[in-house]
């Protein structure tokens, strides 16, 4: 080796290069996911795949338990428009008289199709087993009607991908190998290599950051707070009032395996009180101060507050003694100095009690994190669609907390690479990996027929513009077509939903394999799609808006006259579905929030970032 070559691998080594990397793999990693792909093809036994009789047993139970449950239900009325909902009849009649497996592959798939959805009941336990094996059902009937064909064809596929990869995945890319990994999973033969992708597409794909000026803002504040004084020490009775003033603070602390936020409390400690004991009436004032801190631990079971430093000094001065005898004032005055350094240590020591007490109170009513309410409160939205809750890890730095959690079910992939830092302030950040997109979108579109108003839905109803009456016809030359008639599209397969986050552009989109628009069909491969880009307005905020139009793609297919004619229609109705700007609202926080220090309070985007699968979204 030259010279000039052992300074160039001295240099490396200096700096910790990394080992050689193949796309987004290390050698080794790509060595160990082409040595499962090896092994799971060795191993590959057709006759052990899923049986289709056994299957087809199994939906059918789940059937009979679904018709038990909502026959027990006492709403008579609400069984039948649910039994009535599933249409369960024409998949029992399809299986019980021996029907062709395609006519019972169809009535499974449309009825795993029903039972995804928001509509409130499909979290039921009973509704996700019978959709788990419908789709188990279909499953197997895949598998039987190539005879293992279709899974010794993808194990090749796939180490024939991971073999070639020599640049970051794309998009497409990454869904082909979690389409991949999902159909050997299904075969039941691929536990080591379905363990070996998941390894090495392990990383967390979703992230919620709150930085600390929005945690400043919610629990900072000044605290006044004047209570009675009513207690009994040494025999004496205490009657007054006392006067806290201080302020509490929170200020997050470095931690991997929970999130911790350091809160404190200091007060200056003000009373004026009057002691009776006997006939003696003692005038007393007392001034202190307080340090109070806590730490509050946040991770996936919830929160609870650790450490107990409450440093008390408190100072009581007797400013006079009341009767009317003068001995008897000067016997009290001289008790009093006697009693007086225990009468201290038992009242400090009850401030000191009394203060931890409130305190913890009122952390317990800030409800930061509570079980990741964020996550919690979707459980039921997860249920319906059947989506995996996300596994979730609380973790925090000086500057942020941090939620990153890894959405994906049991046979999909995450994120190879970590999620991007983010140099500036910002009070809250979301950063959403396109792995997140595409497991969440595999499971509830795939293969699916949506019209335009459930499309609507789905992209959040980001707006539609304003409408331009004026083109609310439009005639070509096999009618006249009205704009008010709705689309419908059916969904791809593989990557319904086009999402990509690179160098700085947003690329989002639609796939299918048929479109239609009234009575007109357009029955081939689309690919609908709009890129954005990060935009800074002249009040700072940032937004995505639309680069040039929303482009059509048939896959280089030549069409028929009648069917160019549908490009333009279809670039109109989707030229709707996503605007020309997206994120120009402001996030308003409700009036009656729980914390009433962010009542009201809006926030816009600041960042917007779009680099290496990963989109990140800022606000202040």
């Amino acid at each position: 080796m030259s010279r000039f070559g052992l300074l160039i691998a001295f240099v490396c080594f200096f700096l910790g290069a990394s080992p050689a990397t193949y796309g987004q793999f290390s050698e080794q990693e790509r060595d160990r996911l082409i040595g499962a792909i090896e092994s799971t093809q060795s191993g590959f036994d057709a006759e052990k795949l899923p049986d289709v009789d056994a299957a087809k047993a199994e939906l059918l139970g789940k059937v009979a338990a679904v018709e038990s449950y909502f026959q027990r239900d006492n709403d008579e009325d609400n069984s039948e428009a649910w039994l009535q909902s599933l249409s369960l009849g024409p998949l029992k009649k399809a299986i019980q008289s021996s029907a062709a497996d395609s006519a019972v592959l169809l009535e499974a798939k449309n009825l795993r199709d029903r039972l995804i959805g928001m509509t409130p009941g499909l979290e039921l336990s009973a509704i996700r087993q019978l959709r788990e094996a419908a789709l188990h059902l279909s499953q197997a009937i895949s598998f039987s009607s190539t005879k293992g064909k279709r899974v010794v064809s993808t194990l090749s596929a796939l180490k024939k991908m991971i073999s070639e990869v020599t640049a970051p995945l794309t998009t497409d890319q990454f869904a082909q190998i979690n389409f991949f990994v999902g159909t050997i999973a299904s075969s039941g033969q691929g536990d080591e290599l379905v363990h070996a992708f998941r390894e090495v597409f392990g990383k967390p794909n979703v992230a919620v950051l709150v930085g600390t000026p929005l945690l400043q803002k919610a629990v900072d504040r000044e605290l006044t707070r004047q209570e009675p004084v009513r207690q009994t020490i040494l025999g004496t009775r205490i009657v007054g009032t006392a006067t806290m003033t201080g302020a509490v603070t929170a200020k997050l602390l470095p931690s991997t395996d929970s999130a911790k936020i350091e809160l404190g409390f200091k007060a200056k400690f003000n009373s004026s009180n009057t002691g009776y004991n006997g006939p003696v009436r003692l005038m007393t004032t007392g001034t202190g101060d307080i340090d109070l801190v806590r730490t509050l631990n946040i991770d996936s079971s919830g929160f609870h507050l650790s450490g107990n430093k409450t440093d008390v000094e408190l100072n009581t001065n007797i400013d006079a003694i009341c009767h009317k005898m003068e001995l008897v004032r000067k016997l009290a005055w001289k008790a009093a100095r006697r009693q007086k350094p225990k009468a201290d240590c038992i009242a400090t020591q009850r401030l000191k009690q009394q203060v931890s007490r409130q305190f913890e109170e009122e952390a317990s009513n800030l409800d930061i994190g509570s079980q990741s309410a964020f996550l919690a409160d979707g459980e039921t939205a997860f249920q319906r669609l059947s989506l995996t809750t996300p596994i979730h890890e609380w973790s925090s730095t000086e500057q942020m907390l941090a939620i990153d959690a890894l959405f994906r079910a049991g046979h999909q992939l995450g994120s190879v690479d970590p999620r991007p830092t983010i140099d500036e302030t910002f009070d809250v950040a979301i950063q959403i990996h396109e792995s997140a997109v595409e497991n969440a979108c595999a499971t509830v579109l795939a293969g699916r027929a949506l019209n335009e108003k459930k499309l609507d839905e789905l992209l959040g109803k980001i707006g539609r513009g304003v409408e331009d009456t004026a083109a609310k016809v439009e005639d070509d030359k096999e009618g006249e077509l009205t704009d008010e008639e709705p689309f419908e599209i059916v969904f791809s397969q593989l990557r319904p939903i086009v999402f990509e986050a690179r160098d700085q552009v947003v690329r989002v989109g639609v796939r299918g394999r048929r479109f239609t628009k009234g009575k007109r069909v357009l029955q081939k491969a689309l690919e609908v799609t709009a890129d954005y880009k990060p935009t800074t307005l002249e009040n700072g905020i940032v937004v995505l808006k639309r680069d040039g139009k929303v482009k059509v793609d048939f896959g280089g297919r030549k069409l028929s006259i009648s069917e160019a004619g549908m490009k333009p229609v279809i670039e109109k109705s989707f030229g709707k579905v996503f605007p020309d700007t997206i994120l120009e609202r402001a996030i308003k926080v409700a009036e009656d929030a729980k914390m009433e220090s962010l009542r009201g309070l809006g926030f816009s985007p600041r960042l917007v970032q779009a680099d290496d699968g990963w989109l990140t979204i800022a606000i202040r």
